[in-house]
């Protein structure tokens, strides 16, 4: 059974797969630019479902088909179907920000270079956070192997109409493991127990994570700071890359101070409270201004704080 959502226009499905091809260095998202096709794992209640979606039409009028798997019930079909929506920013009206921002004289050329470009976000809150951890302070490229040892630890690889997924693992996986057993992996020890430790909070029902959506940006920074390994720039990811908030400002962020200073054209590197100052117009965009910041550099975003 196919169903059919139609996003918000602009909507440009290929710019969103390329970014997964530049970025994705694990088997967890298969992402096909020729087929305009994007398929991975998720889970859904207590059992993991193939989330496969495909683009048609065009950038002004496009329609994402969400491909069910056979047996799934209507609940379940109603969960994917949030989950879609939230993953691929359906529901975001670009078309205010563009009008904003047309006659700006630096964020206009990025409008024009990513124009259709929106979030694409991890469904699942707890793999995010734990992905954005593995993510501080190491390179994109170990990231990724981190990611993919991990899985093979304590999540799964299932084999579906010949093809080969990896499973992220749940809370209560990773909650399971000792910290040795992440040291054994390369990982340091810190952030073996900065992992354990978070997956053990939500096993134990001392952190409800579901809860965050319900949140405002402030609420969830005041929810996740006190936790030991998060600081506000793994939060601030947190609110982009897994709950697409449109108005993120990670002013102390690397990548987006260097994003500034080349869209600027200044001759210097502008510092935390240069972007605050210079960002005072950006609201309500203030995600997706980083966001294409952080893709005129083709980098990243890098992680410049650590909370012990």
């Amino acid at each position: 059974m196919i169903k059919v959502i139609k996003p918000a226009s602009p909507f440009d499905f290929s710019k969103m797969l390329r970014r997964v091809k530049s970025h994705g260095k694990n088997n967890i998202v298969h992402a096909d630019l020729e087929n305009q096709s994007y398929k991975r794992m998720v889970h859904v209640g207590s059992r993991p479902v193939l989330l496969h979606v495909k683009s048609s039409g065009s950038v002004e009028k496009a329609e994402l088909l969400i491909d069910y798997p056979n047996g799934l019930s209507q609940e379940e079909k109603d969960v994917l179907d949030v989950t879609v929506r939230r993953m691929f920013s359906t529901d975001i009206d670009l078309k205010q920000f563009y009008s904003q921002f047309s006659g700006h004289r630096q964020i206009a050329p990025l409008i024009t270079s990513f124009y259709g470009l929106r979030l694409m976000t991890d469904p699942d809150l707890f793999e995010s956070m734990v992905k954005i951890i593995i993510g501080q302070q190491v390179n994109l490229t170990f990231a990724g192997v981190l990611i993919d040892r991990i899985i093979d630890l304590a999540g799964e690889h299932l084999e579906v109409n010949g093809e080969s997924f990896s499973i992220f693992p749940t809370a209560e996986k990773i909650a399971a493991l000792d910290y040795q057993e992440l040291r054994e992996l390369q990982f340091s020890q810190r952030k073996a127990e900065y992992i354990i430790d978070f997956a053990r909070m939500i096993a134990t029902g001392k952190l409800d994570v579901d809860a965050l959506w319900g949140m405002s940006d402030d609420e969830v920074t005041e929810t996740l700071l006190p936790i030991r390994g998060i600081g506000r720039w793994t939060i601030e990811c947190l609110l982009i890359f897994a709950m697409g908030r449109a108005d993120v400002l990670p002013a102390a962020d690397i990548g987006l101070r260097n994003g500034v200073r080349k869209a600027w054209v200044l001759d210097y590197q502008p510092t935390e409270e240069d972007v605050r100052t210079l960002a005072a117009d950006w609201h309500p965009w203030g995600t997706y201004i980083t966001y294409y910041l952080w893709e005129s550099l083709a980098a990243e975003p890098v992680v410049n704080d650590l909370q012990i």
